[in-house]
């Protein structure tokens, strides 16, 4: 019997050291966006067309991530709507961005199933 609990506890807890790693995984890459940046990652087969504020665009080639940089301020907060599009296709995602604190939008897929998320 106690070899069972034995097993079960070193089960348990390599779940939950993979599940802690995992998660510091996950978190460090909306911290890995310095202030005042927001990044975009295009990790589907299509080029991922974002567009921002008062006419900003750039276009960020499959397996890529390119960062756009605004002017630093006195404040922690800075709202820039962008909103991403396949490639000569439909709309993928659009996102109140916190430039300020730094942050991203990823999007994946294939032109006929994109799909996006923010970090």
């Amino acid at each position: 019997m106690t070899s069972v609990f034995k097993k079960r506890a070193r089960a348990v807890a390599v779940v939950a050291a993979a599940a802690g790693l995992l998660s510091l995984g996950l978190t460090s890459s909306a911290s890995a966006v310095p202030a005042w940046q927001f990044e975009v990652c295009s990790w589907g087969s299509y080029q991922t067309n974002v567009y921002w504020g008062n006419g900003g665009y750039m276009g960020v080639p499959p397996g890529k991530c390119y960062t756009q940089m605004f002017q630093p301020m006195t404040t922690d907060t800075s709202y820039e709507w962008v909103t991403t599009y396949v490639n000569g296709g439909g709309y993928i995602i659009g996102a109140n961005l916190n430039v300020a604190k730094g942050a991203g939008i990823a999007t994946g897929g294939s032109p006929s199933d994109a799909y996006g998320w923010t970090y």
